[in-house]
């Protein structure tokens, strides 16, 4: 990011609250003045900052594909903050203003990524600061993989055999395993399933009998999920303390209701202090607020999760 440009960001950050998000806003604010990038070779850039405290929210772009084509669109953003914890993001419509597309986080760092399957004709790209008090500066780079036609082939019109017939299977002999009150041999049998006064199930004795249906009791509960050691992967600013990110989601059995804690070095002694909130539980990932310094986690970096 230039000089310039990143102390226009760290002042507008100090007037967050006082500045409507679009006061300082041009025409590419709204999606009628949205600034074509332009594709040489199917590959295009664009550029620019985007900053909520200082009114300029929001950028929109155009990207029209190639008249009569259709492909795979690739889009694809770096984007810098003038301090941690900001943020900036976008998400793509078609020519209808139908949304089709948010950003992902793609790879580390700050790149964020979409790609439109089956695109064609035209699509606009908003690239906006998320939060009060977000800003950053942006790259954008968008690639068209156009569809290969084979000139003089139209696969609707390739004849295809009929697939050889399969051979008859006999109707399977009932043994009557399951209960069907439609199935004439369940009426001689006592099948798991039939009811207590069933024909063929023996009747119950009086109280004091030995004989009579057993009921078999019920299973156990299922074990209490255990508690996990989870190592730091990243680490954000965020509020009053950081935002953790740790190794360890659902696939582990990580629930919302969990609790986290972060642990003294490398034992297993909770931190003076490092009681921490479950934010997000992801596939492979847990988020963690914590009321801590970067410095402590860089300390202690371990975190245990548990139900």
């Amino acid at each position: 990011m230039g000089k310039w440009a990143l102390a226009c960001l760290v002042v507008c950050g100090a007037c967050a609250n006082n500045v409507a998000f679009d006061k300082a806003t041009g025409p590419d604010g709204k999606i009628k003045g949205a600034l074509p990038i332009a594709l040489a070779e199917n590959a295009g850039k664009a550029k620019g900052i985007v900053t909520y405290p200082g009114g300029d929210r929001i950028d929109w772009k155009m990207i029209e594909l190639p008249e009569g084509q259709k492909g795979r669109l690739e889009l694809q953003m770096t984007y810098s903050t003038p301090r941690p914890g900001l943020r900036v993001t976008f998400d793509v419509f078609d020519q209808w203003n139908v949304p089709v597309k948010e950003a992902a986080v793609s790879g580390k760092g700050k790149i964020k990524s979409a790609t439109v399957s089956k695109a064609a004709g035209k699509y606009f790209v908003r690239i906006y600061a998320p939060r009060r008090g977000d800003a950053g500066q942006y790259k954008l780079s968008a690639e068209f993989h156009p569809e290969v036609k084979v000139d003089g082939w139209d696969p609707t019109k390739v004849p295809v055999a009929d697939p050889p017939k399969l051979a008859e299977i006999p109707e399977p002999v009932s043994t009557c395993q399951v209960f069907d009150e439609k199935d004439p041999v369940c009426a001689t049998k006592c099948p798991s399933g039939a009811p207590v006064d069933w024909k063929g199930c023996p009747k119950a004795t009086p109280p004091g009998g030995t004989g009579g249906i057993v009921v078999p009791p019920p299973p156990p509960p299922p074990p209490p999920d255990k508690p996990i050691v989870a190592r730091v992967l990243k680490v954000d600013i965020s509020g009053d303390g950081i935002d953790v990110t740790v190794g360890g989601g659902s696939e582990l059995g990580v629930g919302k209701g969990w609790k986290a804690t972060v642990l003294r070095g490398t034992t297993t002694t909770p931190l003076s202090g490092g009681a921490g909130t479950v934010v997000r539980v992801n596939k492979t990932t847990t988020i963690v607020h914590v009321k801590l310094t970067t410095g402590q986690i860089g300390e202690n970096p371990n975190v245990q999760l548990s139900p």
